[in-house]
């Protein structure tokens, strides 16, 4: 009888533990650390609006912000609780919950004939390496982190068992997903790829109900979210339009998608006229397809200006707005590795996991070395004080002229200025780096500098900061 419930537990498990055997766990966890777990050398920092919607604010004032602008009243229930644990908690969860995403992926892709097991396992890396998304790193995003994750773990139960319960969960963690809105667009994927599965056993039985029911559903999901948020949750006046479609923005989305449907179409026909139809060559247009999907709601929302703010090596914190395009690029990059020749086919995947290797640790360490930076320009003013270099009738305009040791090169708000001069006791009349000198000629700029190089602040953490301090 002792034996009972490990021998029941190993029934269920098996399943899942005979898919995953496959999985490079080694491989992907010594990656994915490198790659990601600098967030976890410091975790307890402020980045980006966490100064405006966290430092000092009551414990609910986040998810009200949040419910205010239209999103649902649970958007941001458990990241308070999160925050007065500790902040560290947020960092933890999301470089585990963007792990637990790839291997999502992993068994997802099981389920698609189209790929081999070396292509799942080169989309699955990518997929958990690519540098996209370094705003994952802020606190108040966490929403978008539980999202992503919750989502592609529901994408795993509805494609791998058959079980009414697990369906039934999916549909509530899709449900839940659709906090952050661009998940109704992307929802159309899973909804899919169910409706593929299912269509043999539809061609044996074209009257089971079950399946009918269950695809009913599972597409009405998205409207029964927006007729609730109609009613209950719909955003406040000041708010409206934050969420809403332009036409302008929807028109671009759709040719950026064009463009690349006619480019790979091209390719594809050229490579038919000189070898067979290959499968990868559809893996490759379903993976752009997909990418340019995950963009669409960003770029109907004027998130995204331009087709250039996509591959912004500068992106500040609009890395959020790419969020969804790492599971298309994957696939277009695996589809890519499927039609290389067999002798270019380990160099190719190396050299591609050593890239994105690379640029996540110079991401990675940028980040680091912003945290330290955020301590040292406290430090910074409280001198600038003592010297009375500035006093409390001061109009600031200050000047960062060491963005290469912000994460991805980021802007310093005003709110986190503000919130900045507080934490060093000084009072001024004003601060803001949004404007110039020519603006504020009562004013005086304070420009922030460096005399140390990138790698030498690096690797010492002096990061050899100091003010200009000038008249404008």
């Amino acid at each position: 009888m002792k034996f009972y419930v490990p021998r029941v537990l190993e029934r269920h498990l098996k399943p899942a533990k005979d898919a995953l055997n496959s999985f490079p766990w080694r491989l992907a966890t010594i990656l994915y650390t490198l790659s990601w777990g600098w967030s976890l050398l410091r975790p307890n920092t402020l980045y980006w609006d966490d100064w405006a919607f966290i430092y000092g604010q009551p414990k609910s004032y986040l998810n009200q912000i949040f419910v205010d602008t239209g999103l649902p009243p649970w958007r941001a229930i458990i990241d308070q609780e999160l925050i007065a644990i500790g902040y560290w908690t947020i960092p933890l969860l999301t470089f585990f919950m963007f792990f637990g995403s790839g291997i999502c992926i992993f068994l997802i892709l099981k389920t698609v004939s189209l790929i081999s097991e070396t292509q799942n396992k080169f989309i699955t890396l990518l997929f958990l390496l690519l540098p996209i998304n370094h705003s994952r790193i802020a606190l108040v995003l966490f929403g978008y982190t539980t999202s992503y994750f919750i989502f592609f773990l529901a994408w795993l139960l509805l494609t791998r068992s058959k079980k009414f319960s697990s369906f039934l969960i999916a549909l509530i963690l899709f449900f839940w997903s659709f906090m952050t809105h661009s998940f109704l667009f992307f929802y159309a994927l899973p909804a899919l790829h169910f409706v593929a599965m299912q269509y043999s056993e539809w061609k044996i039985n074209p009257r089971k109900l079950k399946s009918m029911v269950s695809a009913l559903c599972l597409f009405s999901l998205p409207i029964f979210y927006y007729i609730l948020r109609s009613f209950f949750w719909y955003p406040k006046p000041e708010w409206d339009g934050y969420h809403s479609i332009t036409f302008g923005g929807t028109k671009k989305g759709i040719a950026f998608g064009a463009y690349g449907i006619v480019a790979i179409g091209l390719l594809g026909f050229l490579y038919s006229r000189l070898k067979s139809l290959n499968k990868s060559l559809i893996v490759i247009f379903v993976g752009w397809l997909i990418f340019a999907w995950g963009l669409l709601p960003y770029f109907a929302n004027g998130r995204l200006p331009n087709f250039v703010s996509v591959f912004a090596f500068r992106s500040d914190w609009g890395g959020r707005h790419i969020m969804l395009s790492p599971l298309g690029v994957a696939l277009m990059l695996g589809g890519v590795l499927g039609i290389m020749p067999k002798h270019l086919k380990k160099t190719v995947t190396i050299v591609s996991l050593a890239i994105c290797l690379a640029i996540n640790l110079f991401f990675g360490s940028q980040f680091y070395i912003d945290s330290i930076k955020k301590e040292k320009l406290t430090e910074l003013f409280v001198n600038a004080v003592s010297t009375q270099k500035i006093d409390r009738d001061s109009e600031i305009y200050f000047l960062d002229s060491t963005k290469i040791f912000n994460g991805r090169f980021s802007t310093y708000r005003d709110p986190e200025l503000r919130n900045k001069l507080i934490i060093a006791k000084v009072g001024v009349k004003s601060i803001t780096g949004k404007t110039s000198c020519e603006n504020m000629p009562n004013a005086v700029e304070v420009e922030l500098k460096t005399n140390k190089f990138y790698v030498a602040a690096l690797l010492s953490r002096d990061l050899g900061l100091y003010f200009e301090i000038n008249k404008c």
